[in-house]
């Protein structure tokens, strides 16, 4: 009789525990998704796919809800103000954004967001030197500046410079992080165009003055000079740069760009979000920002090891 008691209690507790385990999974169920709206320039374009692959891919550990804004060019900040009023009225929890260039973006932003946080990532605002931007997930850009310098060392050049937006402080971190780089190298810097839009690039470099090597700080420009390059230079000269895709290292091993830098999408994505949701579940939480990495390649010395198999995992 004290048996089958023993033995009716121990059904009873199990049965009680298996009642406490499906209520709390109804609940858990039922607990609204973290929504984060996302906007990227010309978001299709597939310098953003490690990016976004890094972003889901911690959404999809944390139950997350990403909004990826369809976005074409994003010429300044009242283009991007409107897609920031898009999604408040979708009920989203926070903004994960590239900024829109221009010097009024950050008060914008500060006014449109309003309760709303938002993370910065890929670039950071104009400011003055030693001034706090919103925060900024990453790469040291005047550091990339530098070792793409340094892969200039070996011999004199006459070097052009392609970049993208003039008032954006990554690329005038990287334009001093070369400067520091080259001194002292007896290589001159014979002319810096910045990109506009809808202007065809390929006739504005040539109306420079000639140059034996370009530095290209634009990815997409980059690219396309790379398809177009042949005997391992474009017009005469040697191409380096910054990319993001996967074409851009292939045209490396191709040997039709003779540099490369590339920062790490995955992570900054990654690191984005996982900010991003700290921020909206601890109200008074400060975000940080963080230096993320990035892989320095040069086509004399390139090779598919495995760190750098680890490395492109994130643009599959």
């Amino acid at each position: 009789m004290k048996k089958n008691r023993i033995k009716f209690l121990i059904i009873e507790l199990f049965l009680l525990m298996l009642a406490v385990f499906f209520v709390w999974k109804i609940f858990d169920q039922n607990v609204a998704e973290t929504r984060i709206a996302v906007i990227l320039p010309e978001s299709g374009d597939k310098r953003w796919d490690a990016l976004i692959k890094g972003m889901k891919q911690f959404a999809a550990e944390n139950n997350v809800h990403m909004i990826i804004c369809n976005t074409d060019e994003i010429d300044g900040p009242e283009a991007e103000r409107e897609f920031i009023k898009e999604q408040k009225d979708n009920d989203i929890d926070g903004f994960i954004l590239y900024p829109a260039p221009g010097r009024e973006t950050e008060n914008m932003l500060k006014k449109e967001c309003g309760n709303k946080p938002y993370l910065l990532m890929a670039d950071s605002l104009a400011v003055k030197e030693g001034e706090a931007a919103s925060p900024a997930i990453q790469p040291d850009y005047r550091e990339i500046g530098r070792s793409l310098g340094e892969q200039l060392r070996t011999k004199e050049r006459k070097i052009g410079i392609i970049a993208d937006w003039k008032m954006s402080e990554a690329v005038q971190s990287e334009i001093s992080g070369l400067n520091e780089a080259l001194e002292g190298s007896g290589s001159e810097i014979r002319w810096c165009i910045y990109r506009r839009k809808e202007q065809n690039i390929v006739e504005r470099i040539g109306a420079e003055k000639r140059a034996d090597t370009l530095v290209v700080l634009d990815a997409g420009v980059l690219e396309e000079l790379g398809e177009q390059a042949e005997n391992g230079k474009y017009r005469g000269a040697e191409l380096y740069g910054v990319g993001y895709s996967l074409r851009t290292i292939a045209l490396l091993d191709q040997g039709n760009i003779q540099g490369l830098i590339v920062p790490d999408g995955y992570e900054i994505g990654y690191r984005s979000v996982e900010e991003m949701v700290r921020r909206i579940e601890h109200k008074f939480y400060k975000m940080q920002g963080y230096t993320t990495e990035y892989k320095v390649f040069q086509k004399d010395s390139f090779s598919m090891d495995d760190d750098l198999e680890r490395f492109l995992y994130s643009y599959e």
